[in-house]
């Protein structure tokens, strides 16, 4: 019996959320493609992937207007104090979310689930920055139903109103990340989704899986990578030490993608843009050049490798306000849009995910 390792190129199932064509280097959402959806409002994008509907947008905009956090789940969150990591704060905390109330979200049997989904999915802003206001020893923001959910998210998280220009980087970076197939977080959101698990298992799970650096960590990563390096000037020398100790340089390359991560080009001249004047112009510099030479080493070995969407976002994030160590946290505030989806969409025709295993171990005895 042969086997992938890592599953690499095994379809283990079908799916009508979303397409990503690795040898045309292309990515679209229900049919359409990246470079059009960004130029969209946030909770558009979200409702088409959720449901393929955009005229659902104003319901998920309400759903998202009941965000705020209850005492009791403040007092979940102060339980679990201050020193853990965000994504463990979160993937604890999932699962201790109040119920929702009453409503209907879908006219079918899935309503309670989904609608718990979509009220998991509208508390993660609040409570992402919570924890972060509670780590610098701030007061709890104040949550406004009334504004739009991710310039909610970066006045509560920084303090600070964002500006048009940093709300429309944001945007575009959230919608890039909202869905993208079969990756490691949704395949284990699915895994448990196969179970029959609540969705608050599911996305628990999808988020412990977005939580490793080969995963959403590599934004973190690549930024530690280039801080580390320091300079342009540094960073043939710093590939070259790399690559003789066959170490990996995060943030580079995609198994999906032959050709350049789409989402990769759309994001790295807004970076550009974005960091140009700023504190974080010498780091954006740095890993441009880290992407140039480490390009031309593997061009030399007759091999194609660029910067997928994680590797130019730390330095985004970084001036939105957004520090290292809630850069997975803030990606999958979106994420959980395409966990959400895909829940839905196995809900449908369910059956559980129980794959088997080589065995290569030692054989009992045929005495």
């Amino acid at each position: 019996m042969s086997y992938s390792k890592g599953l690499e190129g095994v379809i283990a199932g079908e799916t009508t959320i979303s397409h990503v064509e690795g040898e045309a280097g292309r990515l679209s959402y229900r049919g359409i493609d990246i470079r059009e959806l960004v130029k969209q409002d946030y909770v558009d994008v979200a409702a088409l992937v959720l449901f393929g509907d955009q005229s659902r947008a104003q319901q998920l905009s309400e759903q998202f207007s009941g965000g705020a956090l209850s005492q009791r789940e403040r007092n979940c969150l102060a339980a679990i104090g201050t020193e853990k990591h965000p994504m463990r704060m979160l993937q604890a905390m999932v699962p201790l979310l109040d119920e929702p109330g009453a409503g209907t979200v879908l006219d079918t049997a899935l309503d309670k689930e989904v609608e718990h989904g979509l009220h998991i999915i509208g508390k993660l802003p609040t409570l992402i920055a919570t924890y972060r206001q509670q780590q610098l020893g701030h007061a709890d923001p104040v949550f406004d139903a009334s504004a739009a959910v991710l310039d909610n998210y970066l006045t509560m998280f920084t303090g600070i109103k964002p500006t048009a220009k940093a709300l429309s980087v944001f945007r575009t970076v959230q919608i890039l990340q909202l869905e993208h197939s079969y990756n490691a977080g949704t395949f284990t959101g699915l895994v448990a989704a196969s179970t029959l698990a609540p969705v608050d298992s599911v996305i628990s799970a999808a988020i412990g899986a977005l939580f490793g650096k080969l995963h959403g960590g590599a934004d973190e990563a690549a930024l530690n990578d280039a801080k580390s390096v320091g300079s342009p000037a540094a960073a043939a020398a710093f590939i070259d030490a790399l690559l003789a100790k066959k170490g990996k340089l995060m943030g580079m390359g995609h198994r999906e993608y032959r050709l350049l991560d789409p989402r990769a080009a759309i994001l790295k001249p807004l970076a550009r843009d974005l960091c140009s004047g700023t504190a974080e112009e010498k780091i954006y510099l740095t890993l441009e050049a880290l992407e140039v030479a480490f390009n031309h080493r593997m061009q030399e070995k007759g091999k194609e490798v660029w910067a997928n969407l994680e590797f130019y976002k730390g330095p985004v994030y970084e001036t939105l306000g957004v520090p290292a160590h809630f850069f997975t946290a803030t990606f999958a505030l979106s994420r959980a849009v395409g966990w959400l989806a895909h829940f839905i969409e196995s809900r449908k025709d369910n059956r559980i995910i129980r794959p088997k295993a080589r065995y290569v171990g030692i054989l009992p005895s045929q005495g």
